[in-house]
């Protein structure tokens, strides 16, 4: 997983939910005026690079239809 290239004003949190089937999360964070915003959050994956790339994907679809 290579941070760096998150967008700036973009934060993703990927972590382990063990009481819920030991299976990823990713929480999706955007940077708001005072705060972080949590814009969606991800489940259901079997790894943490699953989940990273997933949240990549939905920031990339996110910005994509804003800009339109």
């Amino acid at each position: 997983m290579n941070t760096e290239k998150i967008p700036k004003g973009w934060w993703l949190n990927v972590t382990v939910m063990a009481r819920f089937q030991d299976s990823w999360i990713v929480g999706v964070m955007r940077k708001g005026k005072s705060s972080w915003i949590t814009e969606s959050v991800l489940s259901g994956f079997d790894t943490p690079q699953e989940a990273y790339v997933k949240g990549m994907d939905w920031i990339n679809d996110y910005t994509t239809l804003k800009s339109k």
